[in-house]
C-alpha cells in the first residue's frame, strides 16, 4: 500500500510528491476494489472535494487512507477530480472566448471610426457673374467699373496640399488666382496647422503691398481663415501671397491677379 504523508500547513495546496501519492493510493484502490456498500465511516462530501481541489485540511491523512479502502469514496473522489478539472477547463475557455469578443468588437469599432472619417470636399468658388459684353464698341462707362470694383466677391483659396512651413518658405507649386475687386476670402489652411491670429499680405510690382489680418478656426474639419482684401487698385499680373501665424515666418505662395 503506498503511504500519503501530506505536508503539516494547513489550506495549502498539495505538492508534487503528495499529488504523486495520492493517485499511486487511488490506483491501488482499483486494484484491490474494496467494496463498502454500506458506507461505513466514509468521510464527508465536503472533505472529499477538498482533496479533488487538492485542498490539504487536518484529517487529511485519516480520509486517503479510508478511501485507499473504499471503492466508493475512491470513484466518488475520482468522479469530483474529472468535474473539477472540466469546470477549471470550461472557465480557461470562456475567459479566451470574452477576451476574442472584446479584441474582435474593439477592431470593429475602429475600422468603423476609421471608415466614417473622411475629408470633405471644400465649397465651391463663389465669384460674381461678369458683367455682358457692351453690344457696340463704346467704352464702359468709368461709374459702372466703380460699382464693379466695389461689390463684394466671395472667393475660396485652397492650400491643403500646399503643406505647412515653419519660418520663410518660396517653394512654389503653381499660381493662385485671385479676381480684382473687394474679396471676402476663405483661405483653406494647409493640413496641420494650427488655429489662432494670422496676417495676410499681397506685393508684388511697384513696390505695392496689401495685409490683412484674420482669426483661422475649425469649420467642418477644415482650418479656415477669413479675411477681406480689395485688389480693386491692384493691376493685374503676377503677385506673391504670405501668409503667416503670429510668431512664425512667412509662407509664400505664387498669386495671380485676374
Amino acid at each position: 500500500m503506498a503511504e500519503f504523508t501530506p505536508k503539516q500547513s494547513k489550506d495549502g495546496p498539495f505538492s508534487r510528491k503528495e499529488e504523486r501519492e495520492l493517485r499511486e493510493a487511488l490506483r491501488e484502490s482499483y486494484a484491490t476494489d474494496f467494496p463498502n456498500p454500506e458506507r461505513q465511516g466514509c468521510p464527508e462530501k465536503s472533505k472529499l472535494n477538498a482533496l479533488a481541489r487538492r485542498r490539504v485540511f487536518p484529517e487529511v491523512q485519516e480520509v486517503v487512507s479510508h478511501i485507499s479502502h473504499c471503492s466508493p469514496c475512491s470513484q466518488e473522489l475520482t468522479e469530483l477530480i474529472r468535474q473539477y478539472k472540466s469546470r477549471q477547463w470550461v472557465y480557461r475557455v470562456a475567459a479566451v472566448g470574452l477576451i476574442v469578443v472584446g479584441i474582435a468588437a474593439w477592431a470593429s469599432w475602429k475600422l468603423m471610426r476609421n471608415q466614417g472619417t473622411h475629408m470633405p470636399e471644400p465649397p465651391p468658388i463663389v465669384k460674381t457673374p461678369p458683367e455682358p459684353a457692351p453690344l457696340g464698341p463704346s467704352p464702359v462707362p468709368s461709374s459702372v467699373q466703380e460699382q464693379k470694383s466695389a461689390e463684394l466677391q466671395v472667393v475660396v483659396l485652397d492650400l491643403r496640399k500646399r503643406g505647412v512651413t515653419r519660418g520663410e518658405n518660396d517653394k512654389q507649386e503653381g499660381d493662385l488666382d485671385l479676381p480684382k475687386g473687394r474679396l471676402k476670402l476663405s483661405i483653406y489652411l494647409p493640413i496641420g496647422s494650427e488655429e489662432g491670429d494670422y496676417e495676410v499680405r499681397i506685393s508684388g510690382q511697384h513696390n505695392q503691398v496689401l495685409t490683412a489680418k484674420g482669426k483661422a478656426a475649425m469649420q467642418n474639419h477644415l482650418n479656415v481663415l477669413t479675411v477681406q482684401l480689395d485688389t480693386s487698385t491692384f493691376e493685374a499680373g503676377k503677385y506673391s501671397l504670405a501668409i503667416r501665424q503670429a510668431g512664425w515666418g512667412w509662407n509664400r505662395y505664387p498669386l495671380q491677379l485676374k
